[in-house]
């Protein structure tokens, strides 16, 4: 399995973690710790996600990571991180 980030999805990592350790560092360093454990499993289980109800395409799904929405695309052995929004924001295009 390849694990693919788009540079949004980077970008939406970054802002994540900058907001948490705005909050608190140790909150910063869970959340980051959170996110590399659910990735781990979608690795593992790439369909353990629910299909993202703004799309409802079977391969572009979704796990949530505290009060983000980790959207990724699962096809041919890959998987494509496409961003890391907060819950109530709107998606827009990928």
């Amino acid at each position: 399995m390849t694990l693919i980030w788009n540079d949004e999805a980077k970008e939406d990592v970054r802002k994540a973690y900058s907001d948490y350790f705005e909050i608190s560092p140790s909150l910063a360093d869970d959340w980051s710790d959170e996110l590399d454990k659910k990735l781990g499993l979608l690795l593992q289980f790439p369909e353990m996600g629910r299909r993202v109800p703004d799309f409802n395409i079977s391969f572009i799904r979704e796990v949530f990571v505290r009060k983000y929405r980790l959207v990724y695309q699962y096809q041919d052995d890959i998987l494509r991180i496409l961003g890391v929004r907060p819950m109530g924001q709107p998606l827009g295009r990928f």
